[in-house]
């Protein structure tokens, strides 16, 4: 369950979810790991600078990689110069007319200065 768009896109969210926008994070129940909001609803900002080839990189390295922590620097080969991060989870505006990103395992990018309203970021504690 996420919160995703319901409609025809761009015209008008339906909100049949019971949201049109952005939902408060607790409106749908967690995951199995007690997480909340992992797919749909907004991006979810990553540490990660964004790299086309990040994964082929560490294939070829030969070995398991254990919680890697993403490539040193950013490239786009679509917007050579301009500085991307990771985004994960999908968001609101995603729907199956024209997307699949909203999947958990979905991995985007975006510009590290971008101000739009279905982006945002998680808060880790450690235990």
């Amino acid at each position: 369950m996420a919160n995703t768009w319901q409609g025809r896109f761009p015209a008008r969210d339906h909100g049949e979810d019971g949201y049109r926008g952005t939902s408060p994070v607790t409106a749908f129940p967690p995951n199995g790991f007690g997480l909340y909001d992992m797919g749909g609803n907004v991006w979810h900002w990553c540490a990660d600078w964004y790299r086309p080839d990040s994964y082929d990189l560490l294939a070829k390295a030969g070995t398991v990689a254990h919680n890697p922590t993403g490539p040193r620097d950013s490239f786009d080969p679509q917007e050579p110069g301009i500085a991307k991060r990771v985004v994960r989870g999908g968001s609101y505006l995603c729907t199956d007319q024209y997307c699949a990103r909203y999947l958990v395992g979905s991995r985007g990018k975006a510009e590290v200065s971008s101000p739009t309203s279905n982006l945002g970021f998680r808060l880790v504690r450690s235990g």
